[in-house]
C-alpha cells in the first residue's frame, strides 16, 4: 500500500516537474521521480524499523527527524546517480552532492513522516476477532421442529407412537405427524430427553416426578400426564436419575422429585427386545 502511494507520488512529480526538471522528456522524468520516490520510501521504512521502538508514539517528531537525518545522505546518492536522466553532463557536473542535500531532505522528511504514519496506523488497527469456540456457537435447531405446525411451538413435552404416526405433545397442544418414533429420536438428539418406552419419548424439561403404578413405573409430566416406563429402558433412566434405584426405590414406589442428570440418557437400541 505504501509503495503504491509512493509510485503514484512519483508519477505526479514527473508531470509537475519540480526543481527545474520540467525541461527533460516525460519518459526520463517518470523514471527519475518514480525511482527516487520509491527508493526513498524504502530507505525511510528501513530506517524507521531499525530505530528503537520506544521512540515511536509520543516521540513521533523525534522519530521522523532522526530517520530523515539518517536516510538523506543515502537518498542524495540515489538522486546523483539518476540526475543524468534530467540534465546534460555539463549541468550535472555543476550540481554537487551538498547542493542536492536540502532538496532531498525536504522530500525525505515527507517520506519518513508517511512511513511513520502508516506504521502507527497498522499498530493501532484492531485485531480481528477470534473465532468463537464450538461451545459458544449457537446450536442449530433440531430438524424435527420443521415438521410441526408453527402454532405448537418448540417446547416439547413428549412423543407418543400411534401406528405409523407420531403424536407430538407441546405446552401449546398436540398434533399427529407421519414419522417413526426412532426417526424422531434421531432428529432430537440435540434436545435433552430420552425414549422411555417402545412407544414414548419424554423431554427432560417436562419431567416432574415418577411413581410406581399397577403395571410398573410411570413418569409424571409437568402437564399431569403419566407416561409408562418400559423395563428395557429402566436401567438407563435409573443410572441418570430419572427414576429411583435399588430396593428402597422399589419398595417406596414413589419419587416426587427427580434430580438433574449429569447428561442425557441414551435410548437403548431399537433392536433390543422391549416389553412395557
Amino acid at each position: 500500500m505504501l509503495f503504491a502511494v509512493a509510485a503514484g507520488v512519483g508519477v505526479f512529480l514527473a508531470f509537475l516537474g519540480p526543481f527545474g526538471s520540467y525541461g527533460a522528456p516525460l519518459a526520463d522524468r517518470l523514471i527519475f521521480w518514480i525511482t527516487s520516490v520509491v527508493a526513498g520510501t524504502g530507505l525511510s521504512v528501513l530506517t524507521t524499523l531499525l530505530l528503537p521502538m520506544r521512540w515511536r508514539g509520543p516521540s513521533g517528531p523525534v522519530y521522523v527527524l532522526t530517520a530523515t537525518i539518517l536516510v538523506t545522505p543515502l537518498q542524495t546518492l540515489v538522486v546523483q546517480l539518476l540526475l543524468p536522466l534530467l540534465a546534460p553532463p555539463q549541468v550535472v557536473a555543476e550540481i554537487t552532492f551538498w547542493r542536492q542535500v536540502p532538496n532531498v531532505a525536504v522530500l525525505m522528511l515527507i517520506g519518513t513522516s508517511a512511513a511513520w504514519f502508516f506504521q502507527m496506523r497498522a499498530q493501532s488497527a484492531p485485531a480481528p476477532p477470534e473465532p468463537a469456540a464450538p461451545s459458544q456457537l449457537t446450536p442449530e435447531p433440531a430438524p424435527f421442529f420443521e415438521r410441526l405446525p408453527p402454532a405448537l411451538g418448540t417446547r416439547l413435552l413428549c412423543l407418543e407412537m400411534e401406528d405409523h404416526y407420531l403424536r407430538v405433545y407441546t405446552d401449546q397442544g398436540n398434533a399427529l405427524i407421519l414419522l417413526r418414533l426412532r426417526d424422531a429420536v434421531a432428529e432430537l438428539r440435540a434436545v435433552p430427553g430420552a425414549q422411555v418406552h417402545k412407544s414414548w419419548w419424554v423431554a427432560r424439561a417436562a419431567l416432574a416426578g415418577a411413581e410406581r403404578g399397577k403395571s410398573g413405573w410411570e413418569l409424571i409430566l409437568t402437564d399431569g400426564r403419566r407416561v409408562p416406563v418400559g423395563r428395557t429402558y429402566r436401567p438407563a433412566l435409573v443410572a441418570q436419575g430419572w427414576l429411583p434405584g435399588g430396593r428402597k426405590g422399589d419398595e417406596t414406589g414413589h419419587a416426587s422429585e427427580i434430580p438433574e442428570p449429569a447428561e442425557n440418557p441414551s435410548a437403548p437400541s431399537q433392536n433390543a427386545r422391549i416389553s412395557s
